[in-house]
């Protein structure tokens, strides 16, 4: 029979294993959201300076305008990611080799307006991630992205 000694030290190893790892998924959790955060942000600042510099009249080549400079930064840019009809459609083994800030400034392409939040942002690219389309190599991610979008764009 176990003494009431045993019992809480028993309790007491199961409730510190419970907060760490509870800590470390809190902690993975809220640095992806951080990102997540810090790159909608610096992908928007980016886009309204570029639009800025356009509306300004400055010297912008077609290519710029339709391949903004900026873009690079996140790893989209639109030559690299060229189907057979020259159209920017990355795939699904694009998709599995992007860091979060380059799936969240794709993200944003896509919906093509500010999202309603960072929470959101998170959802749609654990979306992304889990669907099955997602992992296949030759499946242009956008249509994975459009069904997980939650509203349409």
């Amino acid at each position: 029979m176990k003494t009431p000694t045993t019992r809480r030290r028993v309790l007491w190893t199961l409730l510190l294993c419970t907060i760490v790892t509870g800590a470390a998924v809190g902690g993975v959790l809220l640095f992806d959201l951080t990102v997540i955060g810090n790159a909608v942000s610096d992908f928007r600042r980016d886009a309204a300076r570029a639009q800025a510099d356009i509306a300004r009249g400055e010297p912008a080549t077609s290519e710029e305008r339709i391949n903004p400079p900026y873009l690079r930064q996140y790893g989209l840019d639109r030559n690299l990611y060229k189907d057979t009809h020259g159209i920017f459609s990355p795939t699904g083994a694009d998709w599995r080799q992007w860091g979060l800030r380059t799936k969240v400034a794709a993200t944003l392409m896509w919906l093509g307006h500010d999202p309603p939040g960072t929470w959101w942002t998170y959802a749609q690219i654990k979306c992304v991630d889990r669907f099955p389309q997602a992992h296949t190599d030759n499946e242009p991610i956008v249509d994975v992205a459009d069904a997980c979008l939650g509203e349409p764009h």
